[in-house]
């Protein structure tokens, strides 16, 4: 009876916690519906893998910017496509998907930026001072991209990201294509 009561409870946790992106995953199967759809989803460790490969030693490792950010990394979605801007408004489209995030998965609006034909939202869903989610969605000309990562990131160590510092240390890293 208690394995059968263990079963429950970890169904039910599983379940609140795929439901707390539901909207995000209802987001990226309407991208998949177009027909310019390019996706990946990777999981955390070959995100960190790549970066300690890519890296010139391990102390460049241990000092990067970018594998500072990666080691909270848990899982990232990317999906992006291209629209015809005579049938679609893509910048309507984010700010759609963005009250969608915010009503149903209780993100929060981080970062927002927006030119003429660009349009940037940066969302998140915090737990108890984590960042459980980030969610980035852009918007140029036709193109939309999403990008989802799954983390356990503290928040303070998101105000504290130096994007210099990650510029610099991502053009250090060099990938040999043969």
């Amino acid at each position: 009876m208690k394995k059968l009561y263990l079963i429950i409870f970890i169904c039910t946790c599983l379940q609140f916690e795929s439901e707390a992106q539901a909207s995000v995953n209802e987001m990226v199967g309407q991208i998949k519906k177009t027909e310019h759809y390019k996706g990946i989803s990777l999981p955390g460790w070959i995100i960190r893998l790549t970066l300690k490969i890519a890296s010139k030693s391990d102390a460049d490792f241990e000092n990067n910017g970018l594998a500072q950010i990666a080691n909270h990394i848990q899982s990232m979605r990317v999906a992006t496509t291209h629209l015809d801007l005579t049938k679609f408004n893509t910048t309507e489209i984010i700010n759609n998907f963005m009250v969608n995030v915010k009503d149903k998965d209780g993100f929060e609006e981080y970062i927002s930026a927006r030119s003429e034909d660009l349009n940037l939202k940066i969302m998140i869903r915090e737990k108890k001072d984590v960042i459980k989610n980030i969610l980035i969605m852009n918007a140029d000309g036709g193109d939309i991209a999403v990008v989802h990562l799954k983390t356990d990131m503290d928040i303070n160590d998101l105000k504290n990201i130096s994007f210099n510092e990650i510029k610099k240390d991502a053009r250090n890293i060099k990938i040999d294509a043969e």
